[in-house]
């Protein structure tokens, strides 16, 4: 579909092998979640259950299809991400949040999507940010940077409570 900009094959894989042992039987929340590439990754690797957020409602529905297809049966909301926020609840293990390139850490702050995101994380969880490697986002309190790597134009950033690394 155009506008996706599903999450490259090696960066997954090194998101994946650098999670390791929280995947399974994890609960996983993927906000922006497009094809739902990290959410239906993470279920392929033991996740107990994932709750997909996508704005747009073809890219949602194409989203509901592929996961009946896979036969997985998991919520799909076809709501904006800083909408749908302010009325979530948790907790979720792993949240990863990949939101079009095009929004930098600036307005990811202004959406206010990233705060209060600590409230949905579980003790030990992470919050996995995908941003294009120009996006400068200094995550506030009490969330903190406990892993970057970048991959070409892509960037990814872990998360986490300082007490729950």
């Amino acid at each position: 579909m155009p506008g996706l900009r599903p999450a490259q094959d090696r960066v997954r894989a090194a998101v994946f092998s650098a999670l390791g042992a929280l995947v399974p039987e994890s609960r996983v929340l993927d906000l922006f979640a497009g094809t739902g590439a990290y959410g239906i990754e993470a279920l392929s690797r033991g996740a107990q259950s994932a709750l997909f957020v996508e704005q747009n409602t073809r890219i949602a529905d194409a989203l509901r299809e592929n996961l009946t297809s896979l036969h997985y049966s998991f919520p799909v909301l076809a709501s904006p991400v800083e909408s749908w926020l302010p009325q979530a609840s948790g907790p979720f293990d792993l949240i990863f949040l990949d939101p079009p390139y095009d929004q930098t850490g600036a307005e990811l702050s202004q959406w206010k999507v990233v705060q209060g995101l600590e409230r949905l994380l579980a003790p030990g969880g992470r919050i996995i940010w995908e941003h294009h490697l120009s996006s400068r986002w200094t995550p506030t309190e009490p969330l903190q940077s406990v892993w970057h790597r970048t991959y070409g134009r892509s960037s990814v950033s872990f998360l986490a409570a300082p007490d729950l690394r």
